[in-house]
């Protein structure tokens, strides 16, 4: 099957030059024939135009044509291959000269002189032929002029057969020709396939059998893309296609892993607690059933994630959309996660400027608290997160930004392009908790409210993510 291709391209290479040689042979056999008849025909004609012009020349007053003027026309009608009848202007027959090559002369017997025609010098003839044709030859009749008065009329015998003879030759030399060029077009079409095919079938062959170790489970084969023409732009969208589908084949799995981390902790928690409750190891006090109950609270908030995350993209989520401050979303969202960064020794500073936009208050505040979250997850304790809100103007008007910055580990450029795609997380970001929802959940809220977020770098280190809402003016509400 592989080997299909090479050969339906070397049959086509095949037939389209030999399509070729024989459009073209019947184009040059119509068209070469027509013009080698046509310059046939201007030979033969010089020729007999010469043989009139020598007997213009050799005329001489007042008796015509003597025995050296004859013998002189004779040599001239043998070296053009044709016979000659003179006339006088009355028609009668003055002689005749036979200069083809053959036993006997057309006239059936030898030249023989005449009288003279005419009186005069030497003039051209004027050749107003009128066409003969007999069996064997063509006729062709010719006035003879001198000094503008007609001293005789000249008919010239051509014979037919050297004509066809020419002819002959000529479509023989061609036929043979056009079938040497023929098997040579044949042959380079049947090499220049081979390159070509080659050159072809040769990475596709290659992205097969590429393709079929990505469908075995290799994502790690990768080809490497032979120029810039279509074939090559294959292999690279072949590469990036298995580069996606190792990194989304190993989210699967660190994925699978953090989901088990964060769900065995919980219930080993729970299970451990319990069983020592059973055996009275632990007393049942509020506080050994809070413990569990803490427990409980963090798998319902992972499986709320999960739960969200399905519904944003299941078009199934309701959005409210009213004017909202986006600088009191931005201070309640700071108010409740206060107490975990006082916790853990970071600092949370505020720099919120009035802006109005049009949006859902409890999803806005959902995306502000998982950006705070998410920044303190990543920031040491003594070190600072900066949540600032302020207005810009831009080619769509004037609109809102919401800003989270931190001073962590910041993002690589590697995972820059991935950060907000669902159970990803960063070489940075193992063994921190979370299954890698935080952010997906994030830009799904912020895009069904008409706005867009981006992560970036912070100049010395750190990450900042920034949220962009169409701003509403005050007097507008």
């Amino acid at each position: 099957m592989r080997r299909g291709l090479r050969l339906r391209l070397a049959i086509t290479h095949l037939a389209v030059a030999v399509l070729a040689v024989v459009v073209v042979a019947l184009i040059v056999t119509y068209a070469g024939s027509r013009r080698f008849d046509s310059y046939l025909g201007e030979v033969q004609r010089a020729r007999n135009e010469a043989v009139v012009r020598t007997l213009t020349d050799t005329y001489g007053e007042p008796d015509g044509w003597d025995a050296t003027a004859i013998y002189a026309l004779s040599r001239v009608a043998a070296l053009n291959n044709v016979d000659v009848a003179v006339y006088s202007p009355k028609g009668q027959l003055l002689f005749t000269v036979e200069g083809r090559n053959v036993g006997k002369g057309m006239m059936g017997g030898s030249s023989g002189g005449g009288q003279g025609a005419g009186a005069g010098g030497v003039g051209s003839p004027a050749p107003q032929a009128t066409s003969l044709s007999g069996a064997d030859f063509i006729v062709e009749s010719f006035p003879v002029s001198v000094e503008g008065e007609q001293v005789a009329t000249a008919e010239v015998y051509a014979p037919r057969s050297a004509r066809a003879g020419a002819e002959s030759a000529y479509q023989s030399a061609l036929t043979r020709n056009l079938a040497i060029a023929a098997a040579i077009a044949a042959l380079l079409a049947l090499l220049v396939s081979l390159l070509v095919s080659r050159r072809i079938t040769g990475p596709l062959e290659d992205l097969t059998d590429a393709a079929g170790d990505v469908a075995g489970g290799d994502f790690e084969v990768r080809v490497a893309p032979r120029g810039d023409d279509e074939v090559g732009a294959l292999a690279r969208a072949f590469n990036a296609m298995a580069d996606r589908l190792a990194r989304d084949e190993q989210w699967r799995r660190d994925m699978t892993s953090d989901l088990s981390h964060e769900l065995r902790t919980p219930l080993a928690t729970i299970q451990a607690r319990v069983e020592a409750l059973e055996d009275g190891v632990l007393p049942a006090t509020p506080e050994n059933l809070r413990v569990i109950g803490e427990e409980v609270e963090r798998l319902g908030r992972l499986l709320g994630a999960l739960r969200s995350l399905n519904e944003l993209e299941s078009e199934d989520l309701s959005i409210e959309h009213e004017p909202v401050h986006l600088d009191e979303v931005a201070g309640a969202a700071a108010d409740r996660v206060q107490p975990a960064y006082t916790a853990k020794g970071v600092s949370l500073e505020s720099d919120l400027r009035t802006a109005v936009v049009v949006a859902d208050r409890d999803r806005l505040l959902q995306v502000v608290v998982n950006l705070l979250d998410n920044a303190l997850k990543f920031t040491a304790a003594g070190g600072h997160v900066r949540l600032a809100v302020a207005g810009a103007d831009g080619p769509e008007g004037t609109r809102a930004l919401l800003t989270v910055a931190d001073d962590g580990p910041g993002i690589t450029a590697v995972d820059l392009p991935f950060v907000f795609d669902r159970f990803y997380r960063g070489q940075g970001a193992r063994g921190t908790p979370g299954a890698g929802l935080g952010l997906a959940i994030c830009r799904a809220l912020v895009e069904a409210q008409g706005g867009s977020i981006k992560a970036g770098g912070v100049p010395g280190g750190g990450a900042v993510f920034t949220v962009e809402l169409p701003a509403r003016h005050g007097d507008e509400e």
